[in-house]
């Protein structure tokens, strides 16, 4: 990521920023869904880098859970 503040080293592959109408969503990949450690870590760092209020609902999914999900929206193939 810009600036490696992450300090993951190699574990972050891309991110995307999505704008909604009811919500924006920051995505970010990793190599490593099973590392914890380093997904905490990513996670804290987008909270501090984005000054991120304390209530703020992160959520972690792994890829294969993001296509569970993404099949469950109707009209979806």
């Amino acid at each position: 990521m810009l600036g490696e503040q992450f300090m993951v080293g190699e574990e972050i592959c891309g991110a995307v920023v999505s704008i909604r109408f009811q919500e924006d969503i920051i995505s970010v990949w990793n190599k490593t869904a099973s590392d914890l450690s380093t997904n905490n870590r990513i996670r804290d760092t987008l909270r501090r880098v984005l000054n991120l209020p304390p209530n703020t609902i992160l959520e972690y999914k792994s890829h294969n859970d993001s296509l569970k999900a993404w099949k469950t929206i109707p009209g979806k193939p």
